[in-house]
């Protein structure tokens, strides 16, 4: 397992990283039997991931205390993250809520502490300040933020807050790029961590589905798929170009006798300022195949026309780095 520095932090983590809201065996995922998660935990250590991702809105905490039970005896092997957001923000309820995500994980420290998503109604340097006070009372190590766009990443510099944040987590795959429209940049600028999410684009990069007929319906919330009753993102998605670079990615790889979701890992693996990528696997042969990919390796030349096929995908998602919601709408601008 390779290991890399986190952002501005001390700390140094796999670069394959475990997600784990899947755990939580919430409407979006489905059921989940927690001996499959604790397994899945058990084995990703046994490999060397070190970097758990949780939330506290997965399963409204369920993910959470399923951590905490697999996490055992093992907390001292891991380097465990988890986010809050909504009106968890609000200075009166950080503290409240971090010391709820505490109790969850059977934990006194978290050691990386994300904004899961901004918002807007409460000013970030309220916000920034309750996380001041979090690190310095040593119930967080280090802060992030996550799903937070350009326009209020220049907001949060604003506030002289900024430099209290090392990492920003993200969408970021092949069929995702909305970061690439000067997010990444900034984020390199400023020496954050990128931490990818989404790194297969929820199954579509795993070579499952030939359609969106084949995709079930919990999964066709994202801005991915049509939405002609308008009852989730309320956009048009982008199913024709999806399908149509998934055709031609496979002959690619087909071709080059590599697997689909081994060569978009790589593909990842290769963009600048990622320091590490989100797998979510619910159990341990999920885990094994997403390990295994790191063993591929794909030339300049190959990636470059991976890149080339989903361009027309790229430019049809566009700049909004919000995975579900569409236009003025969105949450991270």
């Amino acid at each position: 397992m390779k290991y890399v520095k986190l952002g501005k932090t001390d700390m140094n983590v796999s670069v394959l990283s475990l997600g784990c809201w899947a755990f939580a065996g919430d409407y979006f995922w489905g059921e989940q039997d927690d001996k499959d998660s604790k397994e899945t935990v058990d084995a990703a250590i046994d490999l060397g991931i070190n970097f758990l991702d949780t939330a506290a809105a997965y399963g409204m905490g369920k993910s959470e205390e399923v951590l905490g039970e697999c996490l055992k005896g093992k907390r001292d092997k891991v380097i465990l993250a988890t986010k809050q957001a909504g009106p968890n923000l609000e200075p009166a309820k950080l503290i409240e809520s971090v010391d709820k995500s505490l109790s969850n994980m059977k934990t006194d420290y978290i050691d990386l502490f994300y904004i899961h998503w901004p918002n807007m109604k409460v000013p970030f340097g309220d916000t920034m300040e309750g996380i001041a006070r979090l690190k310095k009372d040593g119930k967080i190590r280090a802060a992030g933020i996550s799903n937070f766009g350009l326009q209020q990443m220049d907001m949060l510099e604003k506030t002289g807050m900024l430099d209290l944040i090392e990492v920003h987590q993200l969408p970021y795959n092949l069929f995702w790029r909305a970061i690439e429209f000067g997010l990444q940049d900034k984020c390199i600028e400023k020496g954050l961590g990128l931490i990818c999410y989404s790194s297969l684009a929820q199954g579509l990069l795993s070579g499952r589905y030939n359609s969106a007929a084949d995709v079930p319906d919990h999964l066709k919330v994202t801005r991915f798929y049509k939405d002609p009753e308008e009852k989730n993102h309320k956009g048009p998605g982008c199913e024709e170009e999806v399908f149509e670079a998934l055709a031609e990615l496979r002959v690619l790889c087909d071709d080059a006798n590599v697997l689909l979701p081994n060569a978009c890992l790589a593909w990842l693996f290769k963009q600048k300022g990622v320091t590490a990528i989100l797998s979510g696997p619910r159990k341990v042969t999920e885990l094994m195949e997403n390990y295994k990919s790191m063993e591929t390796e794909i030339s300049d030349e190959f990636a470059a026309k991976m890149t080339a096929i989903s361009e027309k995908v790229k430019a049809k998602i566009g700049s909004n780095t919000d995975m579900w919601m569409h236009g003025d709408r969105a949450r991270s601008f």
